[in-house]
């Protein structure tokens, strides 16, 4: 029996009234016909209200209690509930275009050989602030540079088959509760079973969410430290090549010698100074990121490429620091996976799934 409604759109959110209604409103407002998706909302245990702000605009809310399960637990909720044969799943604090799910199904309709498609982040931020402007830039342009063949189910906005999503054994939610990556690891399954995944440069999507240094700071070790431990560095990078990570340490490497080199040098200047060295070492530093900066530049200008240069370089040695602790971990204790009996019910495939993490209310 053909689905009522072809696509179904989920959206998981956590805390998020700051963005939800903006973002659930730029869904209802797409040039989609109303009667061709339904809207879904799984609300993670939050505590600022998201259901009933939800409720408002979704066909569906699910309010899951209890202690805070992630993102993959929340889209795979959702997903179990939908209906339609393509779902989207749209982050919380993203806005999508008039335009961004309809090419999406159109993509899919018309591309039989292809399983899924995601979005792209366009320049712009919904936040003001210099670090959230940064993050929106330097999430474009890893999307931009590195479009096309991609590994990343997930965020900002992806559309995949519905039994595609199934057959693939949804998103891993019990190696990644509060990791972000586990769209790429989702990604990289498909890719794996021979499935086409594609990143798409043309449909995007603008972020929503206010970075403070702190946040991103966090995001950025998250995100590092489970690509090294969890998922490969290199095997990720082959699938992914334009995750934040890989932009921000494709230099790291060589910027870490080059320096090394450089403050080495100025120790033998003739009577150098403490200004000396650290200008050797800085203007080192942005000759090695100087396609960055010079795309910083282009974007917003001189003066913002000049004040996000020591941000850069932050979120650089961030990264690095965050690989090199990946890496340790997994030497020395392994992949952070399950148990073996929690692994045993994953692989068993039990219809009411998960078997243990799932209260009675959800």
């Amino acid at each position: 029996m053909p689905s009522p409604r072809p696509l179904s759109v989920v959206v998981p959110v956590r805390n998020g009234t700051a963005t939800l209604a903006q973002n659930l409103s730029a869904i209802l407002a797409t040039d989609l016909p109303r009667d061709e998706y339904e809207l879904i909302v799984v609300d993670d245990s939050s505590t600022d209200g998201s259901s009933e702000l939800a409720a408002r605009f979704a066909d569906t809310v699910v309010r899951l209690t209890g202690r805070t399960s992630g993102p993959a637990y929340a889209r795979n909720r959702g997903a179990e509930l939908a209906q339609g044969d393509i779902l989207a799943f749209v982050d919380a604090d993203v806005m999508v275009r008039s335009d961004t799910l309809s090419r999406m199904v159109r993509m899919l309709g018309g591309r039989p050989e292809l399983t899924a498609v995601s979005a792209s982040h366009d320049q712009t931020s919904a936040a003001g602030n210099l670090v959230s402007q940064y993050c929106s830039l330097l999430l474009h342009f890893g999307d931009q540079r590195e479009g096309g063949s991609s590994g990343n189910v997930a965020s900002p906005c992806a559309a995949i088959r519905r039994d595609a999503f199934l057959s693939a054994g949804m998103y891993d939610e019990w190696r990644f509760e509060t990791a972000p990556v586990e769209g790429i690891e989702f990604g990289k399954r498909l890719e794996d079973s021979g499935m086409d995944v594609l990143s798409c440069r043309d449909i995007q999507i603008t972020a929503l969410r206010k970075w403070s240094l702190r946040s991103l700071c966090r995001e950025v070790w998250s995100r590092s430290a489970v690509v090294a431990r969890s998922l490969g560095y290199q095997r990720t990078r082959r699938a992914v090549p334009g995750d934040m990570v890989f932009t921000l340490s494709r230099s790291v490497v060589a910027a870490f010698a080059v320096l090394c080199v450089l403050a080495f040098s100025a120790a033998f200047l003739p009577h150098p100074n403490t200004s000396s060295k650290v200008g050797i070492v800085l203007l080192g530093a942005i000759a090695l990121n100087l396609t960055d900066y010079l795309y910083f530049a282009k974007a917003r200008g001189i003066h913002f490429a000049l004040a996000v240069a020591p941000l850069h370089f932050l979120m650089q040695a961030t990264s690095g620091l965050g690989l090199c602790v990946g890496w340790v971990l997994r030497d020395a204790f392994g992949d952070g996976a399950p148990d073996a009996a929690t692994q045993a019910y994953a692989e068993v495939g039990l219809e009411t799934w998960p078997p243990v993490r799932r209260s009675a209310g959800d």
